[in-house]
């Protein structure tokens, strides 16, 4: 598969910035370039994952709650808890664990720590999302088995993430914060085969759910619309952690 979108985008220019990244932490693994990078990128990414989703608070607030890991008055303590629950699913998939079901649902727990009843639980009520009726609960644990049994099992590995998250989105196997898990389980696949987390930002949202309309219709032109949108994603990582590289040599 090639992204459509921007031909040089390919395979061999993803694999040769990741080598590019994976010398660099290689070489310096106490780097505090990549120590500011990671910390950059964690904040940037939990603001627009929960922006995604309708959180309100902004990118410099998110920041603050995340470092000084308090509440801000002018938001909902729900709002608040949401940051706070991507910064520690964050904190776990940076860990790396093995891709399995208790991993998904230790993120998911991570993601809703504030929810008690829900949090790391499979849905045990039918769900719509607009007017699709989602998978129904007796099959979702059966489903989950099968998808992470896909993992890894494309010769692509951006393929194989494209099509993995699309098929977790329309398993919805939560109540709430299926977004919010499945972007994170993106990143574990990219961390372990070791490139960049990538940051779906919330004006591409369009695009972003784009992918899930197109996947209704036809499931090739969803996977490679997802496809454009995550190698996009990273190779903008990967090239923005080059670019500051070069720049502290000179």
């Amino acid at each position: 598969m090639e992204n459509t979108w921007n031909r040089e985008i390919t395979k061999q220019t993803l694999e040769a910035e990741k080598d590019f990244y994976q010398n660099y932490i290689s070489e310096y693994p106490n780097s505090s370039l990549n120590v500011l990078f990671m910390e950059e990128l964690k904040n940037s990414y939990v603001y627009n994952t929960n922006a995604i989703e309708g959180n309100p608070i902004t990118e410099y607030d998110t920041a603050y709650i995340i470092k000084s890991n308090t509440f801000l008055e002018e938001y909902s303590a729900k709002d608040n808890m949401e940051v706070l629950g991507s910064s520690k699913a964050w904190d776990y998939v940076m860990q790396k664990p093995e891709i399995s079901l208790q991993t998904i649902l230790n993120i998911h727990k991570h993601i809703l720590f504030f929810d008690l009843v829900y949090a790391g639980v499979f849905r045990q009520i039918p769900v719509h999302v607009g007017d699709k009726q989602m998978l129904s609960p007796e099959n979702i644990e059966e489903s989950m088995k099968m998808l992470i049994d896909q993992t890894g099992q494309e010769k692509d590995v951006f393929q194989c993430i494209a099509k993995v998250h699309l098929i977790f989105e329309n398993i919805h196997p939560f109540i709430d914060g299926n977004g919010r898990t499945g972007r994170m389980i993106i990143n574990l696949q990219l961390l372990k085969t070791g490139y960049l987390p990538i940051n779906i930002k919330q004006k591409d949202v369009g695009k972003y759910y784009g992918c899930f309309r197109q996947y209704d219709k036809s499931k090739e032109k969803g996977v490679q619309e997802l496809y454009n949108l995550i190698t996009k994603y990273e190779y903008e990582e990967l090239l923005k952690f080059k670019t500051l590289v070069l720049q502290e040599k000179k």
